[in-house]
């Protein structure tokens, strides 16, 4: 674990800070598994979420690019403020978001041609997550990656307003709505931390991909970003892998009481 993060951590909250959580799921709360099905909170890493959860000092937030639905169930703790298709949709302790300016009828359309585009590419999948779809290709062979290139464009040029977010061996295509992980953590900062009434809180997001570069850029001088994993970015902090974040997340979970 980084001395430097965590000594600054300890410092701010031993003072009487609140502290707000934003983390991603995905190679943050849990590694990276073959199939994102099989992406189960371990039990130790439940138990301390449930510990900042429950604290009366803390908002803890789980923004992903999973649907809303889908992340909630996989957390399924109360006193959670939950994000979906990269905050595009956002729900709990009372915030409620959906971005008004997205049309479900595109998306409906992406996934009608990634479907007829994906079978002939094997070990692709198609996911529906409502505000976005979704095309995995984590299974493709290396020789049919193109393949999965050439549906992706294909798509992008036949459903107008839509943008791609590449993440994980996985395409995301969203609304074309100027919305990231970026706006979508601002937002959560803001609101959240407006609930804590102990004067500015601490904030710390955490991420390990390439769509968690927009909120560590977006939340620049506003927060502690950690980067879980190697690779290049932008975040003032990196830790080694999963495990380092859980034991950084326990630290916060003590400091709090």
């Amino acid at each position: 674990m980084p001395p430097r993060l965590l000594a600054r951590l300890e410092r701010e909250l031993a003072r009487g800070a609140g502290l707000v959580a934003i983390l991603d799921y995905d190679g943050t709360l849990t590694p990276i598994v073959p199939s994102p099905r099989a992406a189960v909170l371990a039990p130790s890493v439940r138990t301390t979420l449930l510990r900042l959860a429950a604290s009366d000092r803390a908002r803890l937030a789980i923004l992903s690019g999973r649907a809303l639905a889908d992340v909630r169930a996989r957390v399924a703790i109360d006193n959670v403020i939950y994000g979906g298709c990269h905050g595009l949709e956002i729900q709990g302790r009372g915030l409620a978001f959906r971005h008004p300016r997205v049309r479900a009828a595109r998306i409906v359309a992406a996934r009608r041609t990634l479907a007829a585009g994906a079978e002939a590419i094997p070990g692709s999948r198609v996911e529906f997550k409502g505000l976005a779809v979704s095309l995995h290709y984590r299974r493709v062979a290396l020789s049919r990656r193109r393949a999965v290139r050439d549906l992706a464009t294909r798509v992008l040029r036949r459903v107008p307003d839509l943008a791609l977010i590449s993440g994980r061996e996985v395409f995301d295509f969203v609304p074309r709505v100027r919305w990231s992980k970026g706006e979508a953590a601002r937002w959560i900062a803001r609101r959240a931390g407006r609930t804590l009434r102990r004067g500015r809180p601490v904030v710390v997001y955490a991420g390990d991909d390439a769509t968690d570069e927009a909120a560590f850029a977006a939340l620049k001088g506003r927060a502690l970003t950690v980067r879980v994993g190697d690779g290049p970015s932008v975040a003032e902090y990196r830790v080694r892998d999963v495990r380092a974040m859980q034991a950084v997340l326990r630290r916060l979970a003590v400091a709090l009481g």
